[in-house]
């Protein structure tokens, strides 16, 4: 599936997959609250669920002037809210296909305003090796002598 969401192109075809989850509650396939998801990570970084399922779930589709028939769609989600979604959905196997294994350190949050070359070529450089931007800065920190922690 493809779709264009606030100027950026998600691609199922693409991207890489980074786990399958059901929702049945008690629902089999084909019934009006049965949903799946997969969870899929794009080259530059940025993660996307794509789901289907009955009309009684987010992925319905609105059909004639008061109905809901099953649909499909694609959810843009950040990486924290990939991690929760993995954390709550996959095996651990799967986690640390998809997140590398967790890290038991604290971390900080850094805000910083880049000159525009400097950015797009970090962005590059983590699509390129298809890892996050983050990985990439902690890494170069690293070899400034920045304490090899994460």
């Amino acid at each position: 599936m493809r779709r264009i969401i606030d100027g950026r192109l998600y691609d199922t075809d693409t991207a890489r997959q980074g786990g399958s989850t059901w929702h049945t509650g008690g629902f089999r396939r084909g019934d009006f609250h049965y949903y799946e998801e997969e969870m899929y990570r794009k080259r530059t970084g940025e993660y996307f669920l794509y789901g289907w399922g009955g009309a009684e779930t987010k992925y319905a589709e609105p059909v004639g002037l008061t109905g809901l028939q099953g649909g499909e769609g694609i959810v843009p989600i950040d990486q924290d809210t990939a991690r929760q979604w993995a954390e709550d959905h996959l095996s651990v196997e799967e986690y640390i296909e998809a997140f590398g294994e967790p890290d038991d350190g604290e971390t900080t949050s850094l805000s910083l305003t880049l000159p525009t070359a400097t950015y797009r070529a970090i962005k590059s450089e983590a699509a390129r090796r298809g890892c996050p931007m983050r990985d990439l800065v902690v890494e170069w920190a690293e070899t400034l002598g920045g304490g090899g922690e994460r």
